[in-house]
């Protein structure tokens, strides 16, 4: 007697490359373009005329993004949040080393918060990854039963501590300057690690659950708003 397996369970998802978009886009607005603006208005106009320019660049985005109705992801509300506070900071103290400081208790915090969710069972990243991939109600049921996002937890609250430890380490190493092109090049490397870990534990969780992706380019795609 020869024994099959059953055939897996189609779930239809929409396509993967605007989600990939979405990603990149969140990753250049809130990491690359500050940094690019901060270090280009510092060496012409100084510190205070940076932190100035970076943040009122960023809430500009903002702007253009809620006049076009297009969605404010809740990523962006909070870095523009932490912008905020920051540019008050370099306004007091005049140091550019609290500036770039302060973000680091922010993620500390935040790897803190995803790791104590997953523990207590209500993972905050099973709200927040809806934002960068739609997931479909009955797979996002499946995930949840095969506790993908604990698992996705683990992986980011890593990441955010060892961008927290990294930047650190820059700060006390490297010049403004340097710290800056350093900077932008060891953020996108983590997120992206972190990203390609995810996709990993994704597919197995998934295989896991007898269940196949069907990637639907044609169907438009849509983030979820918090």
């Amino acid at each position: 007697m020869v024994i099959t397996s059953a055939a897996p369970h189609v779930i239809d998802m929409p396509g993967w490359r605007p989600i990939v978009k979405q990603v990149a886009t969140t990753v250049v607005m809130i990491s690359l373009l500050p940094l690019a603006v901060f270090y280009i208005a510092m060496s012409l106009f100084g510190l205070r005329t940076a932190a100035l320019a970076t943040v009122g660049l960023y809430y500009v985005g903002l702007l253009v993004k809620v006049l076009r109705g297009r969605p404010v992801l809740a990523a962006a509300r909070l870095a523009a949040l932490f912008l905020s506070v920051r540019t008050a900071i370099i306004f007091i103290t005049g140091s550019a080393f609290l500036y770039f400081l302060q973000p680091v208790a922010g993620t500390v915090a935040l790897a803190i918060a995803i790791g104590a969710t997953a523990v207590a069972g209500r993972p905050v990243l099973d709200r927040l990854a809806h934002e960068f991939c739609p997931f479909p109600a009955e797979l996002s049921t499946r995930l949840r039963r095969a506790r993908f996002f604990r698992r996705l937890s683990v992986i980011w609250s890593v990441s955010y501590f060892i961008n927290a430890v990294g930047t650190v380490w820059l700060l006390s190493t490297a010049s403004v300057g340097g710290f800056i092109l350093l900077k932008s090049a060891l953020g996108p490397a983590v997120w992206g690690a972190a990203g390609v870990a995810s996709y990993l534990v994704f597919r197995a969780t998934i295989r896991g659950q007898n269940v196949r992706i069907r990637w639907a380019h044609h169907q438009k795609w849509m983030s979820a708003t918090v």
